[in-house]
């Protein structure tokens, strides 16, 4: 088994900085806009902690039955998925699992493998989803 496949991924929510972590309240912020289709005059300096959007939306999604729809792009599909659950950190092969599962009968095949994924992954950089919980070798630290 290659090292790579128990890296688990979730959404970074720690240790953002104050621009990023308003960036990311406000993507989640207006996602949950979207769903209760309600549009307001948002003041952007009164966002709330990420954390709370992505527990609402997370709460919306898992009423949805239309959440991860088979058409929804991949890199979407990810960050949908790590909201559905929660923000629980998963390996590549659980996301694979996850989506093969919610797509098998899809008519929209596409490539949702372990490789493609982790390309993905690696590629993506405004969902804000990294490794989590990384551990450093002893041996590979400089000092």
């Amino acid at each position: 088994m290659n090292s790579n496949d128990k890296t688990k991924y979730s959404i970074k929510l720690n240790n953002l900085d104050n621009n990023d972590k308003k960036s990311l309240g406000l993507l989640l912020h207006t996602r949950i806009q979207e769903i209760e289709n309600k549009k307001d005059d948002f003041d952007f300096n009164k966002l709330e902690d990420p954390q709370i959007y992505l527990e609402k939306l997370s709460n919306l999604y898992k009423k949805s039955s239309s959440f991860l729809e088979p058409k929804t792009p991949v890199k979407e599909a990810l960050f949908r998925l790590f909201i559905f659950n929660g923000n629980k950190p998963l390996t590549l092969k659980q996301i694979n699992k996850n989506l093969t599962e919610n797509w098998e009968m899809s008519q929209f095949p596409r490539d949702i493998s372990i490789e493609k994924l982790a390309s993905v992954i690696n590629n993506i950089s405004d969902y804000y989803i990294h490794p989590y919980g990384r551990k450093f070798n002893k041996s590979s630290l400089p000092f």
